[in-house]
Protein backbone atom coordinates (compact mmCIF):
# COMPACT_ATOMS: atom_id res chain seq x y z
CA UNK A 1 0.00 0.00 0.00
CA UNK A 2 2.99 2.62 0.66
CA UNK A 3 4.86 2.14 -2.50
CA UNK A 4 1.21 2.19 -4.37
CA UNK A 5 0.97 5.23 -3.00
CA UNK A 6 4.67 6.52 -3.24
CA UNK A 7 4.31 6.04 -6.86
CA UNK A 8 1.14 7.59 -6.91
CA UNK A 9 2.27 11.02 -5.50
CA UNK A 10 5.64 10.74 -7.44
CA UNK A 11 3.12 10.42 -10.57
CA UNK A 12 1.55 13.59 -9.35
CA UNK A 13 4.62 15.33 -8.83
CA UNK A 14 5.81 14.92 -11.91
CA UNK A 15 2.55 15.38 -13.67
CA UNK A 16 2.77 19.03 -12.50
CA UNK A 17 6.25 19.62 -13.09
CA UNK A 18 7.51 18.91 -9.57
CA UNK A 19 11.45 18.35 -9.19
CA UNK A 20 13.33 17.15 -6.33
CA UNK A 21 15.91 19.37 -4.93
CA UNK A 22 18.48 19.61 -7.68
CA UNK A 23 21.69 21.00 -8.50
CA UNK A 24 22.27 22.34 -12.22
CA UNK A 25 25.83 22.30 -13.25
CA UNK A 26 26.91 23.90 -16.29
CA UNK A 27 30.30 22.60 -18.04
CA UNK A 28 32.39 22.56 -21.12
CA UNK A 29 34.09 20.46 -23.07
CA UNK A 30 35.70 20.50 -26.21
CA UNK A 31 34.31 23.98 -25.97
CA UNK A 32 30.92 22.38 -25.84
CA UNK A 33 27.89 23.25 -23.64
CA UNK A 34 27.13 20.22 -21.04
CA UNK A 35 24.01 20.78 -18.34
CA UNK A 36 24.19 18.23 -15.76
CA UNK A 37 21.34 18.11 -13.05
CA UNK A 38 22.38 16.55 -9.71
CA UNK A 39 19.92 15.31 -6.98
CA UNK A 40 19.77 16.13 -3.70
CA UNK A 41 20.58 12.31 -2.62
CA UNK A 42 21.87 10.42 -5.48
CA UNK A 43 20.03 6.62 -5.83
CA UNK A 44 22.51 3.60 -4.85
CA UNK A 45 24.89 3.07 -7.80
CA UNK A 46 24.49 6.41 -9.11
CA UNK A 47 22.71 5.94 -12.01
CA UNK A 48 22.20 8.95 -14.88
CA UNK A 49 20.53 9.09 -17.93
CA UNK A 50 22.22 11.00 -20.89
CA UNK A 51 20.06 12.57 -23.19
CA UNK A 52 21.72 12.59 -27.32
CA UNK A 53 19.66 15.09 -28.10
CA UNK A 54 17.02 17.70 -27.00
CA UNK A 55 17.77 18.06 -23.36
CA UNK A 56 14.88 19.05 -21.59
CA UNK A 57 12.39 18.15 -24.09
CA UNK A 58 10.85 15.31 -21.66
CA UNK A 59 11.72 17.65 -18.62
CA UNK A 60 9.06 15.97 -16.46
CA UNK A 61 10.78 12.59 -17.26
CA UNK A 62 14.21 14.11 -16.29
CA UNK A 63 12.89 15.57 -13.37
CA UNK A 64 10.85 11.93 -12.37
CA UNK A 65 14.55 10.41 -12.83
CA UNK A 66 15.90 12.83 -10.63
CA UNK A 67 13.49 13.12 -7.69
CA UNK A 68 14.46 8.84 -7.77
CA UNK A 69 18.39 10.11 -7.32
CA UNK A 70 19.73 10.10 -10.91
CA UNK A 71 21.79 12.41 -12.46
CA UNK A 72 20.56 13.86 -15.82
CA UNK A 73 23.39 14.86 -18.41
CA UNK A 74 23.10 16.37 -21.88
CA UNK A 75 25.84 17.67 -24.33
CA UNK A 76 24.67 20.08 -26.89
CA UNK A 77 26.44 18.78 -30.28
CA UNK A 78 23.92 19.18 -33.04
CA UNK A 79 24.07 18.50 -36.16
CA UNK A 80 26.65 15.86 -35.63
CA UNK A 81 24.60 13.12 -36.69
CA UNK A 82 26.52 10.67 -33.57
CA UNK A 83 29.97 11.24 -35.90
CA UNK A 84 33.04 10.02 -34.53
CA UNK A 85 33.75 13.46 -33.74
CA UNK A 86 30.80 13.49 -31.50
CA UNK A 87 31.78 10.25 -30.07
CA UNK A 88 35.45 12.05 -29.32
CA UNK A 89 33.45 14.79 -26.43
CA UNK A 90 31.27 12.22 -25.29
CA UNK A 91 34.16 9.67 -24.24
CA UNK A 92 35.40 12.64 -22.72
CA UNK A 93 32.34 13.64 -20.96
CA UNK A 94 32.17 9.84 -19.69
CA UNK A 95 35.17 10.23 -18.36
CA UNK A 96 34.26 12.94 -16.64
CA UNK A 97 31.22 11.59 -15.24
CA UNK A 98 32.19 8.02 -14.37
CA UNK A 99 36.09 7.76 -13.89
CA UNK A 100 35.97 11.43 -11.82
CA UNK A 101 32.82 11.70 -10.30
CA UNK A 102 31.76 8.01 -9.67
CA UNK A 103 28.76 7.97 -11.96
CA UNK A 104 27.58 4.38 -12.98
CA UNK A 105 29.50 2.61 -15.64
CA UNK A 106 26.05 1.80 -17.60
CA UNK A 107 24.03 4.94 -17.99
CA UNK A 108 20.77 4.49 -19.72
CA UNK A 109 20.83 6.91 -23.32
CA UNK A 110 17.59 8.89 -24.39
CA UNK A 111 17.06 8.73 -27.87
CA UNK A 112 14.67 11.51 -28.89
CA UNK A 113 14.25 12.09 -32.70
CA UNK A 114 17.90 12.66 -34.37
CA UNK A 115 19.34 12.12 -30.75
CA UNK A 116 18.68 8.81 -31.92
CA UNK A 117 21.99 8.72 -33.91
CA UNK A 118 24.17 9.83 -31.03
CA UNK A 119 23.09 7.40 -28.51
CA UNK A 120 23.08 4.32 -31.28
CA UNK A 121 26.80 5.63 -32.28
CA UNK A 122 27.89 5.14 -28.63
CA UNK A 123 26.31 2.06 -27.78
CA UNK A 124 28.10 0.00 -30.72
CA UNK A 125 31.31 1.75 -29.60
CA UNK A 126 30.58 0.78 -25.78
CA UNK A 127 27.82 -1.91 -25.38
CA UNK A 128 29.21 -2.10 -21.87
CA UNK A 129 28.62 1.30 -21.35
CA UNK A 130 25.14 1.15 -21.77
CA UNK A 131 22.12 -0.41 -19.56
CA UNK A 132 19.62 0.75 -21.56
CA UNK A 133 18.91 2.25 -24.62
CA UNK A 134 15.71 4.32 -25.09
CA UNK A 135 14.31 5.29 -28.34
CA UNK A 136 11.91 7.80 -28.50
CA UNK A 137 10.50 8.06 -32.31
CA UNK A 138 14.22 8.17 -32.65
CA UNK A 139 16.22 8.11 -35.73
CA UNK A 140 18.40 5.14 -36.85
CA UNK A 141 18.76 4.68 -40.61
CA UNK A 142 19.88 8.04 -42.05
CA UNK A 143 19.02 6.85 -45.14
CA UNK A 144 14.87 7.81 -43.79
CA UNK A 145 16.08 11.11 -41.62
CA UNK A 146 17.34 13.13 -42.90
CA UNK A 147 17.71 11.53 -46.38
CA UNK A 148 13.90 11.04 -46.99
CA UNK A 149 14.72 8.23 -49.16
CA UNK A 150 12.05 5.52 -50.07
CA UNK A 151 12.82 2.48 -47.78
CA UNK A 152 10.08 0.47 -46.35
CA UNK A 153 8.42 3.44 -46.02
CA UNK A 154 9.06 7.18 -47.10
CA UNK A 155 9.67 9.96 -44.61
CA UNK A 156 9.37 13.75 -45.41
CA UNK A 157 13.27 14.16 -44.83
CA UNK A 158 14.76 17.41 -44.69
CA UNK A 159 17.19 18.08 -47.22
CA UNK A 160 19.23 20.76 -45.47
CA UNK A 161 20.10 18.40 -42.54
CA UNK A 162 20.95 15.48 -45.29
CA UNK A 163 23.54 18.36 -46.69
CA UNK A 164 25.24 18.65 -43.59
CA UNK A 165 25.19 14.96 -43.11
CA UNK A 166 27.11 14.37 -46.11
CA UNK A 167 29.53 16.85 -45.04
CA UNK A 168 30.52 16.15 -41.63
CA UNK A 169 30.76 12.68 -42.67
CA UNK A 170 33.26 13.55 -46.44
CA UNK A 171 30.48 12.05 -48.56
CA UNK A 172 30.53 13.22 -51.52
CA UNK A 173 27.60 12.50 -53.28
CA UNK A 174 24.39 10.99 -52.54
CA UNK A 175 24.93 7.51 -53.82
CA UNK A 176 28.23 7.47 -51.59
CA UNK A 177 26.18 8.29 -48.39
CA UNK A 178 23.58 5.80 -49.14
CA UNK A 179 25.76 2.84 -50.15
CA UNK A 180 28.33 3.79 -46.98
CA UNK A 181 26.04 5.16 -43.87
CA UNK A 182 25.72 2.58 -40.99
CA UNK A 183 22.54 0.72 -41.13
CA UNK A 184 20.53 0.50 -37.89
CA UNK A 185 21.51 -2.54 -36.62
CA UNK A 186 25.41 -2.95 -37.60
CA UNK A 187 26.96 -3.57 -34.47
CA UNK A 188 24.20 -4.01 -32.29
CA UNK A 189 24.40 -7.63 -31.66
CA UNK A 190 27.36 -6.76 -28.63
CA UNK A 191 24.84 -4.60 -27.40
CA UNK A 192 22.42 -7.95 -27.13
CA UNK A 193 25.14 -9.86 -25.66
CA UNK A 194 26.17 -6.98 -23.08
CA UNK A 195 22.37 -7.27 -21.83
CA UNK A 196 21.33 -3.45 -22.80
CA UNK A 197 18.13 -3.17 -22.71
CA UNK A 198 16.11 -1.34 -25.25
CA UNK A 199 13.17 0.25 -24.81
CA UNK A 200 11.23 1.77 -28.10
CA UNK A 201 8.51 4.91 -27.62
CA UNK A 202 6.99 5.53 -30.93
CA UNK A 203 4.07 6.74 -33.10
CA UNK A 204 2.23 4.24 -35.55
CA UNK A 205 1.53 7.10 -37.58
CA UNK A 206 4.75 9.05 -37.65
CA UNK A 207 5.65 10.15 -41.05
CA UNK A 208 8.85 12.28 -40.22
CA UNK A 209 10.78 9.30 -38.24
CA UNK A 210 9.02 6.17 -39.54
CA UNK A 211 9.28 3.45 -37.07
CA UNK A 212 9.40 0.56 -39.77
CA UNK A 213 12.30 1.83 -40.66
CA UNK A 214 14.12 3.02 -37.67
CA UNK A 215 13.24 1.80 -34.67
CA UNK A 216 11.56 -1.75 -35.61
CA UNK A 217 14.83 -2.65 -37.25
CA UNK A 218 16.37 -3.03 -33.82
CA UNK A 219 13.20 -4.21 -31.89
CA UNK A 220 13.10 -7.41 -34.46
CA UNK A 221 16.75 -7.57 -33.94
CA UNK A 222 16.41 -7.66 -30.30
CA UNK A 223 13.84 -10.15 -30.60
CA UNK A 224 15.33 -12.57 -32.97
CA UNK A 225 18.17 -12.54 -30.70
CA UNK A 226 16.21 -13.65 -27.15
CA UNK A 227 17.42 -9.82 -26.05
CA UNK A 228 15.27 -7.86 -22.88
CA UNK A 229 13.14 -4.95 -24.47
CA UNK A 230 9.88 -3.20 -24.05
CA UNK A 231 7.98 -1.30 -27.06
CA UNK A 232 5.43 1.26 -26.34
CA UNK A 233 3.62 2.05 -29.46
CA UNK A 234 1.09 5.09 -29.81
CA UNK A 235 -1.68 4.11 -32.24
CA UNK A 236 -2.12 6.81 -34.57
CA UNK A 237 0.66 8.84 -32.86
CA UNK A 238 2.86 11.28 -35.05
CA UNK A 239 6.71 12.40 -34.77
CA UNK A 240 5.39 14.56 -31.61
CA UNK A 241 4.43 14.90 -29.28
CA UNK A 242 7.66 12.74 -27.78
CA UNK A 243 7.26 9.98 -24.49
CA UNK A 244 3.78 9.61 -22.82
CA UNK A 245 0.95 10.93 -21.39
CA UNK A 246 1.59 9.02 -18.10
CA UNK A 247 5.59 8.45 -17.96
CA UNK A 248 5.18 6.58 -14.96
CA UNK A 249 5.54 3.43 -16.77
CA UNK A 250 8.87 4.71 -18.40
CA UNK A 251 10.59 6.61 -15.20
CA UNK A 252 9.88 2.65 -13.58
CA UNK A 253 11.48 0.49 -16.21
CA UNK A 254 14.15 2.41 -16.47
CA UNK A 255 14.89 2.65 -12.91
CA UNK A 256 14.12 -1.01 -12.85
CA UNK A 257 16.34 -2.03 -15.43
CA UNK A 258 19.70 0.77 -14.67
CA UNK A 259 22.72 -0.59 -13.40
Amino acid sequence: MMRSLSLSLLAFLVSVGFSAAVTVENLTIDGKSITLQIPDTAAPGKPWLWVGEFGGHLKSLESGLVAKGWHVAFIRLSDQFGSAGAMETWEKLYTELHEKRGLSARPALLGISRGGLYVNAWTRLHPDRVSVLYLDNGVCDIRSWPGGYQLSAKGSGSPKDWEKYKTVFHFESDEVAKAKSVMPTDGMEAAIKAGVFLISVHGTADTTVPYPDNAEKLVKLWEQSGGNLKIFPKEGGKHNPHGLPDLTPLIDLLSEKAK
